[in-house]
């Protein structure tokens, strides 16, 4: 079986360097490691800001604009691919989830917006009176990765938080639903964070919605309100991810991938399929295999 490249931190470590931990210029990570042109995932946290240049940025089956101010944040799983001018600069930085959690007793990744989960927005645009702003602290953190001065490791999380604070702070994709002390929010962030773990094995709203000891008319109503979905719409898209990752990526036959998702009834996985994706499971699995081989 066809398994996608997942790179972790050594693959990309000079000697000396902290383990957990990678930050680079852009223009010398991608010219020092042309296999992150093509379609992989990684096991790690990813920051890349991009101050000059345009591009796309392929995000399990969806185009971002690339361009001076981007900011791209993805979470271990994600499947992503570039396509870059030859003038792109900026900086990038990786780092496993233990060199960011295990120093902070009550503040933790999944707490940032971008990295609750793996469906979320995964770009911010900066203003440009805020790329100066956010072009120094990747400075700094390329800077401080090349030393090893004393404290190296207690400054880098510093500095990588003091990003991810003021890059939350502009997360427009979530601003825009609701305070983040509202109970709805709070009630929706922790239906998506269980559709991520059960997605294979719960495909009905209110196995979900006896999970968190509600009605399912009421957690539906929850989802419309604060997302503007229902409860269905968000599992389905979770189960779609992954079933285009699978047919891609795994080289898998139409019925495995219904197998490995949990679907008994071949013929309704790909009734959803088609309805969702626009084609069936076997058209979307040769077109693009035809893509890649252009």
């Amino acid at each position: 079986m066809k398994q996608l490249p997942i790179y972790g931190i050594n693959a990309f470590l000079e000697s000396g360097m902290v383990h957990s931990f990678y930050a680079n210029e852009l223009k010398t990570h991608l010219e020092s490691h042309r296999f992150v042109n093509t379609p992989h995932k990684h096991s790690t946290f990813i920051t890349v800001l991009f101050t000059a240049g345009i591009g796309l940025h392929n995000i399990d089956f969806n185009t971002y604009e690339v361009r001076a101010g981007s900011v791209f944040l993805l979470t271990p799983g994600q499947v992503h691919s570039w396509e870059l001018s030859e003038d792109v600069q900026g900086y990038v930085f990786f780092h496993t989830q233990a060199f960011y959690n295990d120093v902070y007793l009550t503040r933790k990744l999944e707490h940032f917006p971008f990295f609750y989960l793996q469906t979320n927005y995964p770009v911010i645009y900066l203003e440009s009176q805020e790329v100066l702003r956010f072009e120094t602290l990747f400075k700094a953190i390329f800077e401080e990765h090349q030393r090893n001065l004393a404290y190296k490791f207690d400054k880098l999380v510093s500095l990588i938080d003091m990003v991810y604070i003021q890059l939350a702070r502009l997360y427009k994709q979530e601003s825009l639903k609701v305070n983040n002390q509202h109970s709805n929010y709070a009630r929706t962030k922790q239906l998506e964070k269980l559709i991520d773990t059960h997605y294979k094995t719960k495909k009905l709203p209110n196995e979900y919605a006896d999970l968190m000891h509600m009605t399912t008319r009421h957690l539906n109503r929850i989802c419309q309100e604060t997302l503007h979905q229902t409860t269905g719409d968000l599992i389905l898209k979770r189960v779609m991810i992954e079933a285009q990752r699978m047919l891609i990526y795994n080289d898998l036959t139409v019925s495995a991938v219904a197998d490995e998702l949990g679907y008994d009834d071949y013929s309704y996985f790909i009734r959803l399929f088609k309805k969702y994706v626009g084609e069936s499971p076997k058209k979307f699995q040769q077109r693009m295999a035809l893509l890649a081989n252009q």
